[in-house]
């Protein structure tokens, strides 16, 4: 049996360990975690990483393996253990069986066990090149995109995991207009309020609005600058925001920037030890945990700046102003991923469409 136990170190913080029979240590999976803790890595990297790894030892053991007769055909069987975790024998697949772990966690758990390997090779002279064994080169283009000629365009090399489960592509959800009301009156003061507004109709990416500065808002034009982004193209563009919350905007500065509050952030820290000091990304997430389980609604700051995307398009706005709306490099990214009309949408159009194919004959 293997575990992993929570222990507290000497300076107070939490690490875990991996332990075989409830007592003994884990040796190889332990050095590598302490190398890890080494370079700074996250307490929940850590923690992270000791729980892939637990579950390879457990395959290895119900297999009765050593962790050194790693092959390629081993972590395939690993593979289908995650999918279908057996004790003893080959893994039985049933036919309309849901699998018990989805593939982006499959593919993180490989990956976690592939740098164990890699770790080992380079510090302990392990004889096998895991790392090496599992990636192949291919050749991709250096558009992000298909281009007209890109049959004949240059391409560069790229390598790819082979053993990486292909991942479904994932659905984003968008949030409709009577739960954008309810989630806006769960807000428990104007604050939260003004940064769930920006987010859904600016389309902000929560790392934008912890940056926003109170010169970057515009009242006359209703507009907000977006100085600071991820990506280049979401740098110095302008977004615009209703009449509403701007002046939710107004008053929030009247009421909360008093002369004890020296910064020129527009959110920051209302109470506890942080007081004055600009939010952090985890603020937001706790707003947003906090407000979901107040309203029972399931939503992330994301999914509001695609919906912020979708009512765009819904009501008229044309895909290469949307793109730069949302501070996008291509307008393909705009369209594939952020673009999301409902069913009620769709069949509106297709209703208009049929009948400017019909003549106007064609009646629903």
């Amino acid at each position: 049996m293997v575990v992993v136990r929570e222990v507290v170190i000497p300076s107070g913080e939490k690490r875990w360990i991996v332990l075989t029979n409830q007592i003994e240590p884990v040796i190889p999976i332990m050095k590598y975690i302490k190398y890890l803790d080494s370079l700074g890595k996250a307490p929940n990297t850590l923690k992270s990483y000791c729980y892939h790894l637990k579950l390879y030892w457990e395959f290895l053991l119900s297999h009765d393996k050593s962790f050194k007769e790693v092959d390629l055909n081993l972590l395939a069987n690993f593979i289908g253990w995650l999918r279908m975790p057996q004790q003893k024998g080959k893994v039985k697949y049933l036919y309309g069986e849901k699998a018990k772990r989805s593939e982006q966690s499959i593919n993180i758990i490989v990956n976690c066990v592939i740098n164990f390997y890699d770790y080992l090779m380079r510090l302990d002279g392990f004889e096998k090149d895991l790392k090496t064994k599992v990636m192949k080169e291919i050749k991709v283009s250096k558009r992000s995109y298909k281009s007209f000629l890109n049959h004949i365009s240059d391409k560069q090399l790229q390598t790819m995991n082979v053993l990486k489960v292909k991942e479904p592509r994932r659905k984003i959800k968008t949030v409709t207009e009577e739960q954008s009301t309810q989630i806006q009156k769960a807000c428990k003061n104007i604050r939260d309020q003004l940064i769930i507004r920006i987010m859904y109709e600016g389309g902000l990416r929560a790392s934008e609005v912890i940056n926003l500065w109170i010169e970057d808002f515009n009242i006359n034009d209703h507009s907000i600058l977006v100085r600071k982004s991820k990506t280049v193209a979401g740098e110095n563009r302008k977004v615009y925001v209703s009449t509403e919350t701007m002046n939710i905007f107004q008053d929030y500065i009247i009421d909360y920037h008093a002369d004890e509050v020296d910064t020129n952030f527009v959110f920051f820290n209302l109470s506890g030890k942080n007081k004055g000091k600009p939010i952090q990304y985890w603020t937001i997430q706790s707003l947003i945990r906090r407000i979901g389980k107040k309203t029972g609604i399931d939503f992330s700051a994301h999914m509001l700046r695609h919906t912020c995307a979708t009512n765009l398009h819904k009501h008229g706005m044309d895909a290469s102003s949307i793109q730069k709306f949302l501070g996008h490099a291509h307008v393909q990214t705009t369209m594939q991923m952020y673009v999301h009309p409902s069913d009620e949408t769709i069949r509106k159009h297709w209703e208009i469409a049929m009948k400017k194919q019909t003549g106007g004959l064609y009646d629903n």
